[in-house]
C-alpha cells in the first residue's frame, strides 16, 4: 500500500495476482479503459512500483499476462512509457503506430485515447499534469504558445531520447532516491520542471513547432545557429541549399559547418535532410492509399528523388518504412 514520507511525496509499491484488482490499480493511476486478457492467469504476475509528486509521478509497471486495451483519452495528463526491460508493448493513437522498445521512449497523447497490446510487459512509466507542461512550454518557448499539444507518440529525431533518458535518470538517482532531498517541495517542484521540460524537447508539440528555433533558455546554442535552425524550418519545402542558410545566419560556409559539427553532431544539409523527413513522416501519417497518395509522391514532394535512399533514411528516423506508415 502507499505512504507518504512527509508531504508531499508519496511512495508506492502494490503486487498482485489478481489480474482484475490489477486493471483497477492501473485504472486509477493512468486512465479508464476495456481490456480483453488471454493466457492462463492462475501465472498472472502484476506489480505497480514508484513515486508520485505534486505534478508528476514515476513508476515500474510489470503485467505478465497478454492483453489488448482501449484506453479512454486521459485529458489532463501525459503519460510517457519508456525503458522497455522485457516482453513487448504496441501501442495505436489515431493513424501512428509504435512499439516501446529499448531505449526509444513513445508518449501517450492526452487529447485523444489509444488502443495497445502487450505481453508480459516490463516498464517504466512518466506521468506529467497538463498543468505543469504548460508552464515549462511557457518558459521554453514564451507564454504566446497557449496550451501545449502533443503531435506523436515518437521522439524527435537526433539526440532528443538521450536528453529524456538523462533527465529522468537523474530525477530518479539524484531526487526521488534519496529520501532527504525529496522532502524538500522546491526539490520536488525542480525535478517536475526538468521532467517537464524533457518532454517537451523529446516529443513534436505546438511549443516546438511554433518557436520555429531552439529553445530560448539554451545557451548553448550560438545566435548564428538558431538562425540557421529557424531558417531551415521556414523553408524546408524551399529549393534551398548550404550557402543561402549560410546567408540566413550571417555566417560563411565554413563557420557553419563547424558551429552545426560542434552543437548539432551533423551538417547542415543533414539537418535539412531530417526537417523534410519530418514533413514527410507527416504527409505519410495524414495520407490516404486508397485515394491515391504514394509513397514515391511524398517522396518527391520533399525532395527525395532515389526511392532506396528514401526508404532508408526514413526507417532510420522512424523505426519503420514509409509504407507501413502509408498503409497505418
Amino acid at each position: 500500500m502507499p505512504h507518504t514520507l512527509g508531504p508531499p511525496l508519496t511512495r508506492f509499491d502494490v503486487q498482485s495476482t489478481d489480474p482484475e484488482w490489477s486493471n483497477q490499480v492501473l485504472r486509477n493511476a493512468y486512465a479508464d479503459f476495456d481490456v480483453g486478457l488471454s493466457g492462463d492467469p492462475a501465472g498472472f504476475r502484476f506489480a505497480h512500483t514508484g513515486t508520485a509528486a505534486p505534478g508528476f509521478a514515476v513508476a515500474h509497471v510489470v503485467y505478465s499476462m497478454v492483453a489488448e486495451f482501449e484506453v479512454a483519452a486521459p485529458g489532463e495528463t501525459v503519460h510517457v512509457v519508456s525503458g522497455c526491460a522485457g516482453g513487448s508493448l504496441g501501442v495505436r493513437a489515431g493513424r501512428e503506430t509504435a512499439g516501446a522498445e529499448q531505449g526509444r521512449p513513445l508518449l501517450m497523447p492526452p487529447e485523444r485515447g489509444w488502443w495497445n497490446r502487450l505481453d508480459d510487459m516490463a516498464v517504466d512509466t512518466v506521468s506529467l499534469d497538463m498543468s505543469l507542461l504548460d508552464r515549462a512550454a511557457h518558459s521554453l518557448f514564451g507564454p504566446e504558445v497557449g496550451r501545449v499539444r502533443f503531435s506523436s507518440m515518437l521522439p524527435v529525431p537526433g539526440t532528443a531520447v538521450r536528453y529524456w533518458e538523462s533527465a529522468l535518470a537523474h530525477v530518479r538517482g539524484a531526487v526521488l532516491s534519496d529520501d532527504e532531498i525529496a522532502a524538500h517541495p522546491l526539490a520536488l517542484a525542480e525535478a517536475g520542471r526538468t521532467l517537464a521540460g524533457a518532454a517537451l524537447l523529446t516529443f513534436p508539440n505546438s511549443g516546438l513547432a511554433g518557436a520555429g528555433r531552439a529553445p530560448r533558455t539554451d545557451p548553448a546554442v550560438p545566435a548564428v545557429l538558431r538562425r540557421a535552425l529557424a531558417y531551415i524550418e521556414e523553408n524546408a519545402g524551399t529549393d534551398i541549399g548550404i550557402d543561402d542558410v549560410a546567408a540566413a545566419a550571417r555566417i560563411g560556409v565554413r563557420g557553419l559547418q563547424h558551429a552545426f559539427r560542434r552543437h548539432r553532431g551533423r551538417t547542415p544539409l543533414e539537418e535539412l535532410r531530417r526537417a523534410r523527413l519530418a514533413r514527410a513522416h507527416a504527409d505519410l501519417l495524414a495520407g490516404d492509399p486508397a485515394g491515391g497518395e504514394s509513397v514515391a509522391a511524398v517522396a518527391a514532394r520533399w525532395g527525395f528523388t532515389h526511392p532506396g535512399r528514401f526508404a532508408a533514411h526514413y526507417h532510420a528516423e522512424y523505426g519503420c518504412s514509409p509504407a507501413q506508415t502509408l498503409r497505418s
